[in-house]
């Protein structure tokens, strides 16, 4: 182990906390759920305006919670690791989410839910690209391949 890599403090990603993450595939899939949506305010009565904000549901709250809950919301680099060549192609084609391990899913879902704070409605963009899809569902085929799906 070495011991200059932050990285290398992780908590490994249990087969409890890829559970908790695959059991919001069906829910991510149904044409139902609601994500939240963006607040645009009306200028009061001194003209003044509230910035934009995007309002989530209490599902996609939940989800959140969930998802550091379980785990998968540590401290790292995220944003340096974001500007890495692995990084970029995994938010430019999320079918490639199908082939990474627990520890990118890691990196992933603490980049989606850490630069929400950076840039509102992050978390947003992620389930409308496909990408919290395509995250929750390879956690249940991590599951799979670990011999651990019940």
């Amino acid at each position: 182990m070495d011991r200059s890599n932050p990285e290398d403090a992780l908590k490994p990603i249990t087969d409890n906390g890829l559970r908790v993450l695959a059991g919001w595939a069906p829910i991510l899939a149904s044409p139902d759920f609601d994500i939240g949506h963006w607040v645009v305010s009306e200028p009061d009565e001194d003209g003044v305006m509230q910035m934009p904000w995007f309002d989530y549901s209490p599902d996609a709250l939940r989800l959140m919670a969930d998802v550091g809950r379980a785990g998968f919301v540590q401290p790292f680099d995220w944003m340096t690791w974001m500007g890495s060549p692995d990084a970029e192609a995994l938010v430019a084609d999320p079918g490639r989410v199908a082939a990474v391990d627990a520890d990118d899913l890691r990196r992933l879902l603490t980049a989606i839910v850490r630069g929400d704070r950076f840039m509102e409605g992050n978390v947003a963009g992620a389930f409308e690209s496909g990408m919290l899809l395509a995250i929750a569902r390879r956690a249940g085929a991590l599951l799979q391949e670990r011999g651990r799906v019940r």
